[in-house]
């Protein structure tokens, strides 16, 4: 028997057929669609609202695939659209995926890449509905993602907010950002890198924002303060945070030692509020109204300029990252 009899075939000698059978996992349990996976198109059920929301990962831009997982990428794919249904105060129910490859890629590869597009599509209680395939000198990964709004709920829109909300946030902020400096230099193993790899989302805390009577919610996916700016932004207000209510989680701290920083405490800072990729949620709540479990006040809505934000009382330019220009 041949050496290359005993490797895994490539996308390229298995064919497209052989890869959409990998991705779609048959026999999975259904949608309830009338139309499912398999078909020319996905024809859904009825909803009282559709939340659809769709984005891309490219191989060099936004992952390196010396530094992560086949699994992971897929993970990421999905979880970077949920996310966004999250943020409009929806659950999420079914994921379509558009893959690019080039074609000497593995099926084993591909096989791990749909464990973490169904994994995480599970997690947030999704099913994957179809999708397509290519060949491509690079690896790139589209995902589409919809949710539903019960009947008579309102979405939670970005341009909410008003003077007097208080502004909270879930998670804890800089773990991507300080877990991709991490990989950058050689450590390549532990819990902020697989921050960076997969986001941790906070399933539920969306639906559990719009429940509680939040006035705006969006998702921490470009940096805290670029994504906060924004959001006052389209509200037409400003906003004043409070620098000691930022959650920050210790790891960050070990990282900015591991990595010899030369002002480790300014750094940490940098990565809360400008790392960006965290994915937790970045809602406002009126006053009168209770803040869920899960979410931090970090600081408060105010007349002002739109899109201004304040640390203490001073004004901070929000950097973070640019879908055009990329990092600032």
């Amino acid at each position: 028997m041949s050496a290359a009899s005993d490797r895994p075939p490539t996308v390229a000698e298995a064919g497209e057929a052989a890869v959409l059978e990998v991705l779609s996992r048959p026999g999975q349990a259904g949608s309830g669609d009338p139309v499912g996976n398999g078909d020319d198109a996905a024809v859904l059920g009825p909803a009282a609202a559709t939340v659809v929301t769709t984005d891309m990962l490219v191989e060099g831009t936004h992952f390196r695939l010396d530094l992560t997982t086949w699994r992971d990428i897929g993970r990421r794919a999905v979880a970077q659209n949920v996310s966004d249904v999250l943020a409009m105060g929806a659950d999420c129910s079914r994921v379509l995926v558009a893959l690019a490859v080039p074609g000497r890629t593995t099926m084993d590869q591909i096989g791990e890449l749909a464990e973490g597009i169904h994994g995480e599509a599970a997690r947030s209680g999704a099913v994957v509905v179809g999708g397509d395939l290519t060949s491509a000198t690079l690896v790139v990964v589209g995902v589409t993602a919809m949710g539903t709004l019960p009947d008579g709920a309102r979405p939670l829109r970005i341009d909410g907010a008003a003077p007097g909300d208080r502004v909270a946030l879930t998670g804890a902020p800089g773990r991507s950002a300080a877990g991709l400096a991490l990989l950058l230099a050689g450590h390549h193993d532990g819990t902020l890198q697989q921050a960076h790899r997969v986001p941790e989302l906070p399933i539920g805390s969306g639906k559990a924002a719009r429940l509680a009577g939040a006035s705006a919610l969006t998702d921490v996916s470009d940096g805290l303060l670029r994504d906060l700016s924004g959001m006052a932004r389209a509200s037409g207000v400003a906003v004043d945070l409070v620098v000691e209510a930022l959650p920050v989680d210790p790891r960050l701290g070990e990282a900015a030692a591991a990595l010899g920083l030369r002002d480790p405490e300014a750094q940490i800072v940098d990565w809360i509020l400008d790392g960006g990729e965290d994915h937790g949620l970045l809602g406002t709540f009126p006053p009168g109204t209770t803040v869920p479990p899960g979410f931090t006040v970090i600081g408060t809505i105010r007349e002002g300029d739109p899109g201004a934000v304040f640390l203490d009382g001073r004004p901070r330019t929000p950097g973070g990252w640019d879908s055009a220009r990329g990092a600032n």
